[in-house]
């Protein structure tokens, strides 16, 4: 009859064999964030917004990590734009256009962004996210997610989305249990 190690044992050797094997290392959770961490990052996400509310570009710009990754809302940009030449180069043109256009009519430079239903999460002591709606009637959705690099909070990913497609009349809503 073959001897029966005990769960604990049989998943040390495994550990064991995985570190020798040159297999991933056991997963650490993140050090968490201080309070200190919290309030910078914070702060560094709604001055992010902010920059982008007043059309500031180069202190917009300056927010964007060499490698974030963004989705955009826009039907002309239909995949992921990765690295931030190609996230500055779909900005650019739209900070020009919208800053020309209140130019032209005498406005503010300011879109009048206000978010609503804001969650901001620490993710550990160099990550968070920014979530939150734009607009009333059908809320557009976005979530930035931020991490620390160099000292300064950058942006990593940004999801950008339309308010979904209402449902068609009769259609169980997403509270609603599905059979």
């Amino acid at each position: 009859m073959p001897s029966r190690r005990p769960l604990p044992a049989l998943v040390g050797a495994a550990l064991a064999l995985a570190a020798c094997a040159g297999g991933p290392a056991p997963r650490t959770a993140p050090a968490p964030a201080s309070a200190a961490d919290t309030a910078e990052a914070r702060r560094a996400a709604m001055g992010f917004v902010a920059a982008f509310d007043s059309l500031q570009w180069d202190r917009f710009r300056g927010y964007l990590a060499g490698d974030v990754t963004m989705f955009f809302p826009f039907a002309q940009v239909p995949r992921r734009a990765d690295g931030r030449a190609a996230v500055e180069a779909v900005f650019q043109q739209f900070f020009q256009g919208n800053r020309a256009a209140r130019e032209r009519a005498g406005r503010p430079m300011v879109q009048g962004l206000v978010p609503r239903d804001v969650v901001f999460q620490m993710l550990g002591a160099d990550a968070s996210m920014l979530s939150f709606h734009l607009g009333e009637q059908s809320p557009a959705r976005r979530s930035i997610a931020f991490r620390r690099q160099g000292g300064e909070w950058k942006v990593a990913h940004w999801h950008a989305s339309p308010a979904p497609a209402a449902p068609p009349a009769g259609a169980p809503s997403a509270a609603s249990p599905r059979p």
